[in-house]
């Protein structure tokens, strides 16, 4: 036989008569059977950066894991996004099929056979924008640069390649696909993940608005330590003609540090550990059985109904399957009000919900106090006002915590899915049930986490309806909401329960 047959054993042959030249045969045999472990990486901000900066409006996010930029009529969040959050939090199952796996982000599970590990596709960003109080604001992703220590420039990559002044993620997997059927569906599952989720130069973002995306650059190489991500030219106005006419530049800072996975069935949510141990602690309940304990509920809703009547659907389904005992009162989210209940629920109906900073202040103190927020917006417009108003406000009482929060979707381990009754998936929302067309529906739960328990829950899946007499008559006629009000006995379940639990 020839050994050019084998390269891989001709190479290790080479490997080891060097190593034997150099080290001998003990130190050849102590790499080639117990070889150096591969040490993971991942990026966060540097504080020490930040520090040099006399740009006061940076600042980092409660959880270190982003820096923000916070102007108070705009601000910018920027989040590294690992492979690790990527494959198991964000795209879980896209990233299960191997070389077939659809998430276009990293390689999912596949693991290359030459080196005995999963190499890193991208670099991805999360990018959100808020604005509060701006007239318009927006970001040309193309105009995103990362720099690196080591003299790296990286160009973003645009979605389409048509639309693209430099790469383009279109391109990039052109270049990758097979002729099968099969490679020609991985190919557009990737696709219509790409444009579901990253940034472009679209429609501004408007008064009162927020848009979140994934910016995406080349992997980094193993020797970079400190990197900066440049937006040059970050949209702040636009003229008469509603062409861009004022710009602004910010450059946020990170570098790169080891990056240890959680240990299995620990839920990892936005880069901490929802405690694992905590889990452990919570008393699991037989599905036949009732759950019990008081339940007082603060409702904050624009609806005009009185509370008795809004929450009689709910209040009749809690006597018949559970002990809980159920209280409500309306709420202006005055200090005295909240220290009364131990749920908030936030319930957008019709008319305008506001929130002001002595809000935001009020309700941070009820949550270091223990309580739990529910939050729900039922309307069935793509991006609605109120949505954008909870999800600010939720995440401005986040930054008024403190250390140890941290955000991101809720995984279906997590403790409010099993608690009691058990759920696979989410129950179907508003949307599903009025068999509503067009609306730009989030397919998870939301939440934010502080000192390692979910204090917070929220989604636009329209729960309302199914929690109380929210909308009109017609929403709930004849419908069955049973799984609906299963999933929040849960919450309340996990919200009594995890109170008692010492972290």
């Amino acid at each position: 036989m020839r050994l050019s047959r084998f390269p891989s054993l001709f190479r290790m042959a080479l490997l080891v008569g060097g190593l034997l030249s150099v080290s001998g045969c003990d130190a050849v045999y102590r790499y080639v059977v117990f070889p150096p472990a591969r040490v993971e990486y991942t990026i966060v901000p540097s504080p020490e950066a930040l520090k040099d900066l006399s740009d006061t409006c940076y600042r980092l996010s409660g959880d270190k894991l982003s820096v923000i930029y916070d102007r108070k009529d705009f601000k910018i969040e920027v989040k590294y996004m690992n492979d690790y959050q990527l494959n198991n939090y964000e795209f879980p199952e896209q990233s299960q099929a191997g070389q077939f796996s659809t998430n276009p982000f990293t390689f999912g599970n596949w693991v290359d056979p030459a080196t005995g590990f999963t190499p890193q596709r991208f670099s991805v960003f999360k990018v959100t924008m808020y604005n509060y109080a701006a007239s318009k604001v927006n970001l040309d992703p193309e105009n995103c640069i990362l720099r690196t220590d080591w003299g790296d420039n990286l160009n973003s990559y645009g979605r389409e390649e048509k639309n693209s002044r430099y790469l383009s993620l279109e391109a990039y997997f052109k270049r990758r696909k097979g002729t099968s059927g099969v490679d020609d569906d991985v190919f557009e599952s990737r696709m219509g993940i790409i444009r579901r989720t990253v940034h472009y130069l679209g429609k501004p973002v408007f008064r009162g608005e927020v848009r979140d995306g994934l910016i995406v650059f080349d992997p980094l190489s193993n020797e970079v330590d400190q990197l900066r991500l440049d937006f040059k030219d970050f949209i702040l106005g636009y003229d008469e003609n509603n062409t861009p006419s004022e710009f602004g530049n910010y450059s946020f800072y990170f570098k790169r540090v080891p990056f240890e996975a959680p240990e299995k069935g620990a839920g990892f949510v936005a880069g901490r550990i929802d405690s694992a141990r905590q889990h452990s602690q919570l008393k699991q309940l037989d599905p036949k059985s009732r759950p019990g304990g008081e339940i007082k509920i603060a409702v904050r809703t624009t609806n005009l109904t009185p509370i008795a009547d809004l929450m009689k659907p709910l209040d009749q389904y809690m006597s018949e399957y559970t002990n809980y005992k159920m209280s409500y009162a309306k709420t202006t989210l005055m200090p005295a009000e909240l220290a009364a209940a131990n749920v908030l629920m936030i319930m957008a109906d019709e008319g305008e919900m506001k929130f002001s900073a002595d809000h935001e202040r009020y309700v941070a103190e009820f949550v270091k106090n223990g309580g739990i927020i529910i939050a729900d917006e039922r309307s069935t417009t793509a991006q609605s006002e109120n949505w954008q108003a909870i999800a600010n406000f939720l995440s401005n009482i986040g930054a008024l915590l403190g250390g140890q929060v941290s955000s991101g979707r809720v995984p279906l381990d997590h403790p409010i899915y099993s608690l009691w009754k058990r759920f696979d998936a989410l129950p179907p929302g508003d949307a599903d049930l009025l068999n509503v067309h067009g609306r730009e529906k989030i397919d998870f739960m939301s939440g934010i986490f502080y000192s390692n328990r979910l204090v917070m829950i929220y989604s636009n899946r329209g729960y309302a309806t199914s929690w109380g007499a929210f909308g009109p008559p017609e929403a709930r006629s004849g419908k069955d909401f049973t799984r609906q009000r299963d999933f929040l006995a849960n919450i309340f379940y996990y919200a009594l329960e995890s109170k008692k639990v010492k972290n």
